[in-house]
């Protein structure tokens, strides 16, 4: 196995993880029963749109790859969207292929696929792009049944995180696992959220890990929960180098140590970073000012793990300029994100300013826990430094990230501070709602039924940085199309919306701010010789949040945030405010809505705030939430009712 400096920046130069496949593909389709063909329903899943009959992942991490069998059967017209399939995969790292697949009707016939296989964009993150492969089944009806296979090859070198899920989002009546292990490594494996009733533990046979399920119920999907992965019944195998430690304890010891050390050897380039310092920073300038000169530095460096997908020439081309050391990163000026760190790190030493490295986990991905002794899921990293008498974490290797912030993934993250002892557990902190705002301020005009007018929306901490850190590689045509469709999901009704101004994308501190001509065609509605306008503009992203009476998974908001809105309505010539509502209030501690409706002669307006102070709840705390938003939904609907003038003398 290959171990890269990048590889160790990413946390695992103690105990590197894998994520490769084995078992070659199986020369048969298995047999079909008539039982199966003639199947309608599943008593342990009544009423279900389609059922996995069977599923098979056998993966082997000694060659890099994982075979994947899948057979569905379909039991209503809502079934049929399962003969639409889609296959992930990290472009960078992974490949899928060798697919097949086929539809077998409930007379035994067999229709094979022999149609295009696509390559479909999903998202883009700084650990690449996930893709899928997708395919359309053919003749794909209620009874039939599909089934298709094909093995996802990996990276030389990408052992680590290897995980088998059980559940999925259909019932499954039946599913094998299989790993032939990494065999220059030790390998453990747990299940830390449990297995599925009556499946015996994971056990292994001959050179193999084996484990087979029965009957494992679907996994249910709500909007706002935590990452799906971490709440499903699954089981996590983990690499390590030597023997095996038992106690969290000790484990995390000896990790911390290596990777202190392997820290300090990046970093101990106290010359060089002398000269570099003395670049930035002016001898006078306190500890703050050389901090902040310091940060906007860094985030100037070109930073490679942000960038668009190179091509295998400009691979080999940045293979060539290999990074040893923080030296080599500010002579390149160019790093990956980690490296960004430490330079950083570095720097601020040289500076004279108190900075240790910390190792965390991100909550976008992970639900950490030390005692599963995954050091795999300590995937990323920020700078502690003292500022003031306080501890300040500053992570310059992300864009656009705020000084003094994190990315929201990186906020309240349970994270190692590095020291020569191995370390100690510390918590990132949580930002306060209102350092991440969405503030919207409208001045329109209401003629026939429509508003129109001017729009302004500023984005402001983390608010800001995501929008950044998404958009980063898109052309000035998919920026404006981002955030017009965002304007677009907030207004509950269609809308007309242009965007007028330029945005600044590159700034870190500084608000985006984005500016609309904006039209919302039949607002009011007539009533008589009355129109009525309802008073929540841009309720309509919570218009539909946390509608059902019951909840299963945990409340997850990604971070605490505010919504602030404030529209002026100029009403036609001879028009006049007949009544509003009255002003409403709700205040959870936690959750907070208030809106007001103003009267001021022939205009209106409209204020609103939606403050979440929390991101994170248990689905116990559901119905209080439930209820909150169902008052924010009432409020929105209410409505001002506006009359002409000749009404008023009747």
């Amino acid at each position: 196995m290959r171990v890269s400096l990048r590889i160790f920046m990413r946390g695992l130069l103690c105990a590197l993880a894998g994520f490769q496949v084995g078992a070659a593909l199986a020369d048969d389709w298995l047999p079909v029963t008539p039982d199966d063909l003639h199947m309608t329903s599943v008593p342990q899943a009544p009423g279900v749109a389609a059922v996995i009959l069977y599923r098979q992942v056998d993966r082997d991490d000694s060659n890099d790859r994982e075979d994947v069998y899948m057979r569905i059967k379909i039991l209503s017209d809502e079934g049929r969207s399962y003969a639409d399939v889609e296959i992930p995969y990290r472009d960078y790292h992974e490949s899928v292929r060798d697919i097949e697949a086929r539809t077998i009707r409930p007379d035994g016939s067999i229709v094979p696929f022999t149609g295009t296989v696509y390559e479909k964009p999903m998202v883009r993150s700084r650990a690449g792009a996930l893709l899928a492969k997708t395919f359309q089944l053919p003749a794909a009806e209620p009874g039939c049944i599909v089934e298709y296979r094909y093995r996802h090859q990996y990276a030389y070198g990408w052992t680590y995180n290897s995980q088998w899920i059980l559940s999925g989002n259909l019932f499954t009546r039946e599913v094998k696992f299989s790993l032939v292990p990494n065999r220059t490594l030790s390998l453990r494996w747990s299940w830390p959220n449990g297995l599925p009733p009556g499946t015996a533990k994971p056990h292994l046979e001959k050179d193999r890990v084996l484990l087979e399920a029965h009957d494992v119920p679907a996994f249910v999907t709500e909007d706002h929960m935590p990452p799906e992965n971490e709440l499903k019944s699954r089981v996590d195998f983990i690499y390590t180098r030597g023997r095996i430690e038992t106690a969290p304890a000790a484990f995390w010891r000896t990790y911390g140590i290596n990777l202190w050390k392997g820290t300090q050897d990046f970093t101990d380039q106290r010359t060089a970073m002398e000269r570099a310092v003395s670049q930035i920073v002016q001898p006078g300038d306190s500890d703050e000012e050389k901090l902040r000169k310091i940060y906007a530095r860094m985030q100037r460096v070109r930073n490679l793990s942000y960038e668009r997908p190179r091509t295998a020439q400009e691979t080999e081309r940045e293979d060539a300029r290999k990074i040893y050391n923080v030296a080599t990163v500010w002579n390149l000026d160019a790093g990956h994100e980690a490296e960004i760190n430490w330079l950083f790190l570095a720097l601020a030493r040289a500076a004279g300013v108190a900075a240790d490295p910390v190792q965390i986990s991100q909550r976008s991905e992970y639900i950490f826990d030390p005692r599963l002794m995954n050091p795999g899921q300590l995937d990323t990293s920020v700078v502690l430094v003292s500022l003031g008498g306080k501890d300040v974490y500053l992570d310059p290797g992300t864009p656009f990230t705020p000084f003094g912030m994190q990315p929201w993934d990186r906020t309240d993250a349970r994270g190692l501070r590095l020291n020569a002892d191995g370390g100690v557990w510390v918590v990132t902190p949580l930002p306060d709602a209102s350092a991440s705002r969405t503030e919207r301020r409208a001045v329109l005009r209401l003629a026939a039924g429509a508003l129109e007018g001017k729009l302004t929306v500023r984005y402001t901490g983390l608010e800001a940085s995501w929008r950044r850190l998404q958009e980063r590689n898109e052309d000035d045509t998919g920026r404006r199309q981002f955030l017009e469709k965002q304007i677009e999901s907030m207004v509950p009704v269609g809308i007309d919306i242009k965007l007028t101004n330029n945005p600044d994308w590159s700034a870190s501190d500084a608000p985006l701010v984005a500016e609309f001509d904006f039209r919302v065609p039949g607002w009011a509605t007539s009533a008589g010789h009355r129109e009525l306008l309802p008073i929540g503009l841009f309720g309509g992203a919570e218009r539909h949040t946390f509608e059902h009476a019951t909840r299963i998974q945990p409340l997850y908001f990604e971070f605490p945030r505010q919504y602030l809105d404030d529209v002026a309505i100029e009403l036609p010539a001879g028009w006049h405010v007949d009544s509003v509502p009255p002003p409403h209030t709700t205040d959870l501690k936690v959750l907070l809505y208030k809106s007001a409706t103003q009267n001021a002669q022939q205009s209106l307006r409209l204020t609103r705030e939606l403050t979440i102070t929390f991101y994170e709840a248990t689905a116990q705390s559901y119905e209080p939430v439930q209820a909150f938003f169902e008052k924010v939904r009432t409020g929105d609907e209410e409505q001002a009712v506006i009359a002409p003038a000749a009404s008023a003398a009747r």
